[in-house]
């Protein structure tokens, strides 16, 4: 049904917590801003930094730039490696490839981290495209799902997005790509969520992500 499969990484190729958790708990040190722990992390997984810190924590703009800067030199030397690749993700990648989809990534983390997870789990081959966050951190979500799309050389009409939140629904839905949710991640813990942006297809495991694209229909 679909020429092209796009996926969101945190959350839904990877379970990448704690790098993000020891990330935003190192950047409050730095600002010393007091950390809010374990459910705001959660809760900011997925979203853009700026979003982050301007809205939830509540910083001006100067602070905002202040604590990015701080978040990625964490990230960069440590929190990009405590990352787990959640199991059976490396087995629908391989299905996916022979099966002659174009892959592709689109994410909020900087790209150079995306590239350096993928390198070091031995995923990168699998994919045709990855896209990430630029330098000035302007991209949403929709803008990368468009830079794939264009990448991979294919349009919304044959592109599905694979995502753990409701920021990757709200991309999916602005480009006019399908979407499949996945409920194992960090976002889409409950019901409410999916019926909110009219999920159709779900997958609960990795394993149910294929049937999904070939059904095009919930599992």
């Amino acid at each position: 049904m679909y020429r092209s499969v796009i996926f969101d990484m945190d959350g839904t190729l990877a379970d990448t917590c704690e790098g993000i958790f020891h990330a935003y708990q190192y950047t409050m040190e730095q600002m010393g801003k007091h950390f809010l722990g374990a459910a705001f992390v959660r809760k900011a997984i997925g979203a853009p930094l700026t979003e982050v810190f301007r809205k939830t924590c509540g910083m001006n703009e100067s602070e905002t730039t202040e604590a990015i800067k701080h978040y990625r030199n964490y990230y960069r030397s440590k929190g990009w490696n405590e990352i787990r690749i959640y199991p059976g993700i490396e087995t629908v990648l391989k299905t996916l490839h022979k099966q002659g989809y174009l892959l592709g990534i689109a994410t909020l983390k900087k790209e150079e981290f995306a590239f350096s997870i993928l390198e070091k789990a031995n995923l990168l081959s699998y994919f045709d495209a990855v896209c990430g966050a630029n330098r000035e951190d302007r991209l949403t979500k929709a803008d990368l799902i468009r830079i794939c799309m264009k990448k991979l050389g294919t349009d919304p009409a044959n592109t599905v997005l694979i995502g753990d939140s409701e920021y990757d629904a709200a991309g999916a839905e602005e480009v006019g790509a399908a979407f499949l949710a996945v409920t194992y991640g960090f976002g889409f813990q409950q019901q409410s969520a999916l019926e909110k942006w009219h999920v159709k297809m779900v997958a609960h495991h990795p394993d149910e992500m294929i049937e999904c694209l070939l059904n095009g229909e919930q599992s």
